[in-house]
């Protein structure tokens, strides 16, 4: 942190602890501020606190949980720090998921409070200038765009990998944004200067990777009728992202590890040693233990390529991300078609933002590129979308799945909907007079069960805790307590 005001806020009703941290840490120089309840906590934030806060789990007024999750809505760039004298492994695992910056027992106060708080006060920026209304927080590495405290909680995880050699292994879905991951750790890396070289695995045939990977001297193959460089060498002192590692074949394994613990390669065909002065970075859809486990993948490849790993939630589990991705994709592709750029109907943008999403960011790339290069007014509505996609979400909201899309969580059947989607439908074939799907009552839900449904998703969310849980559906833990009680039968 460039600024020279280290200000602690500890959040605990316990004033022997209170004073005891108070001591510690303005012994370190620290500026430290105590309150006594959460809801003061998240006033001092929403007054513009920016430093470090202790907060402790248990609270007069509400779950410390309670308070980190409206921290991280207020100001996402705050490290927090959990401290409780009752924590439990789940608890503490819970929280750093979450995007806590560690979790500390009371008992070890004395010992690491001091060492804890310094390192999270490296994680610390200088707040920077207001971005434009409604773009706020959507940029916070590199190219991605996102809100979700899930991807903060990768952001934050990759701060530790940034400025060191390390290898890393970025795991996810296909169509998570793993490659621009991968650019956004070249980019804010000490080799940023340097090439990124990027290579798919799955895309180059066996028989030619290797010349691709290490390149060749004139002569050294039929067709080889001048030396050609390999990737290696042209992401010297720079950055090699090697896509689809998973998809390597045991051959090349074998001689991509040599060249990894070796520094060192030759070009194919050639007698002269190289230098491999490249920082390597790999990502996969595949679970390479299950890999190492079936014999496909080596294991002493797998610990080299994993010194580091980063594994990137797919787009159902980003909290409110698909509103901001639409938004950028319509104005890309406007942009790119030399369209004006249009509105968003709100049934449109709910009907996307309840989609699970199978291809993640690839696939909602595609059906706004659709929907803008096909659309007729200044308003993308349910009739502007793919008919592939209407068919798709149709099927899911209808308890039914679509090449292994499953309904959404917490989103029964809702007819007025549906009507619109089979109207969208029918619109796209020339019929104007569609009829509204049929409904089996004997299977529709009831009340009790579609509240219990989207209980069992918001508990499901929040990792089971139920603090979590109360304020993700808005309401108290009391009241969440008495959901549960009442709801038993149908939980």
């Amino acid at each position: 942190m460039n600024s020279p005001e280290r200000r602690v806020l500890l959040v605990d009703d316990d004033p022997l602890v209170c004073s005891l941290m108070h001591e510690l840490l303005a012994h370190v120089g620290c500026q430290v501020e105590a309150v006594g309840t959460g809801g003061e906590a998240i006033a001092r934030v929403q007054q513009g606190f920016r430093g470090v806060m202790v907060l402790d789990v248990l609270l007069p007024d509400v779950d410390g949980t309670v308070v980190f999750e409206a921290v991280k809505r207020e100001s996402s760039g705050i490290p927090v720090v959990f401290l409780t004298g009752y924590g439990t492994t789940d608890l503490a695992l819970s929280t750093i998921q979450s995007g806590a910056f560690d979790f500390m027992d009371k008992a070890h106060v004395t010992d690491r409070l001091a060492e804890v708080v310094a390192s999270a006060f490296e994680t610390l920026v200088e707040r920077p200038p207001a971005p434009p209304p409604g773009t706020e927080d959507e940029r916070p590495f590199g190219r991605i765009i996102t809100r979700s405290p899930e991807m903060r909680t990768v952001f934050r995880s990759l701060d530790n990998a940034l400025d060191s050699k390390v290898t890393v292994l970025i795991r996810g879905e296909s169509g998570t944004g793993k490659e621009l991951i991968a650019t956004g750790i070249h980019a804010h890396g000490p080799r940023r200067d340097g090439p990124f070289v990027t290579v798919n695995c799955a895309s180059i045939p066996e028989t030619l990777l290797e010349a691709e990977l290490f390149g060749y001297e004139r002569g050294a193959f039929t067709g080889a009728h001048a030396r050609k460089l390999g990737r290696f060498e042209m992401a010297h002192r720079g950055t090699l992202f090697l896509d689809e590692i998973g998809e390597l074949q045991p051959a090349l394994q074998a001689k991509l590890l040599r060249v990894i613990q070796e520094r060192s390669f030759q070009r194919l065909g050639g007698l002269q040693t190289l230098q491999a002065d490249v920082r390597i970075l790999s990502a996969t859809n595949r679970n390479l233990e299950e890999e190492v486990a079936a014999g496909r993948f080596r294991e002493d490849l797998y610990y080299r390529l994993a010194v580091f790993t980063v594994h990137l939630p797919p787009l159902r589990d980003r909290t409110g991300d698909v509103p901001p991705l639409v938004q950028h994709f319509v104005a890309e592709v406007a942009r790119r078609e030399d369209k004006p750029v249009p509105q968003v109907d709100a049934r449109a943008m709910e009907l996307m933002a309840s989609y699970r999403w199978p291809g993640n960011v690839r696939e909602l790339e595609n059906v706004i590129s659709y929907a803008v290069v096909t659309a007729k007014a200044s308003v993308l509505t349910i009739a502007d979308l793919p008919p592939h996609f209407l068919r798709a979400v149709a099927l899911a909201r209808h308890g039914g799945s679509s090449d292994g899309v499953a309904a959404p969580v917490g989103l029964p059947t809702q007819p007025q909907l549906a009507t619109e989607l089979v109207a969208a439908q029918a619109t796209r074939s020339g019929n104007d007079t569609p009829r509204p799907p049929r409904v089996d009552l004997q299977r529709f839900p009831t009340l009790a069960e579609m509240e219990a449904q989207h209980i069992r998703a918001a508990l499901s969310l929040a990792g089971q805790n139920k603090s979590r849980a109360a304020s993700i559906l808005g309401i108290s833990r009391t009241t969440l307590y008495r959901k549960l009680e009442e709801l038993n039968g149908a939980l």
